[in-house]
């Protein structure tokens, strides 16, 4: 099932000339994060998201459907695929080099911590003993960003059902409300 052919459609207008087109209504009072977020803590398997791979291309794996991407995305809090979906290596490196300019550069930049892992300051850093205190450079720091967010839970495919069920019952009761 694809998510939003279940939402209802509706004219928008995009001009000062009142032009409109059919657009999906993703205003429509449903509570789909609840409902995922139900299924997340239970019943779910985590999975480590593979170099380059697509959460369609997960949603496959395990669903035998790519139209569950949006389950997999919910479950793991995920609303943006840009932001908040792990980055290819290519890709991160890319990202890296635009955002501090150079892969040498992020070599050279430190992020530093104490030994409770708080962010600190170069000068609180130094104030700190060796064993109270740790660095890591913003490329490292980057990488280590991006594999955590590689790291997600997978509502287990016999769920698949009962979440269709719901989320189909919630749409069609906020439609008639």
């Amino acid at each position: 099932m694809q998510l939003f052919t279940l939402y209802p459609q509706i004219d928008y207008e995009f001009d000062a000339y009142k032009n409109t087109k059919r657009a999906i209504d993703i205003t429509t009072s449903i509570k789909i994060k609840e409902l995922v977020k139900q299924y997340r803590g239970i019943l779910s398997t985590p999975y480590v998201v593979q170099n380059g791979e697509r959460p369609d291309q997960v949603s496959f794996k395990f669903y035998g459907s790519s139209d569950y991407d949006w389950l997999i995305l919910l479950a793991n809090d995920m609303y943006s695929i840009y932001d908040d979906w792990p980055r290819d290596s290519f890709s991160l490196e890319k990202y890296i080099i635009e955002k501090y300019g150079s892969v040498s550069t992020a070599y050279a930049l430190f992020k530093y911590y104490n030994n409770y892992g708080d962010e600190i300051d170069l000068t609180t850093y130094t104030s700190l003993s060796p064993s109270q205190r740790k660095s890591e450079s913003i490329y490292e720091y980057e990488q280590r960003k991006n594999f955590n967010k590689s790291k997600i839970k997978i509502v287990q495919p016999n769920l698949i059902p009962l979440i269709d069920s719901e989320l189909k019952s919630n749409i069609n009761f906020a439609l008639r409300s």
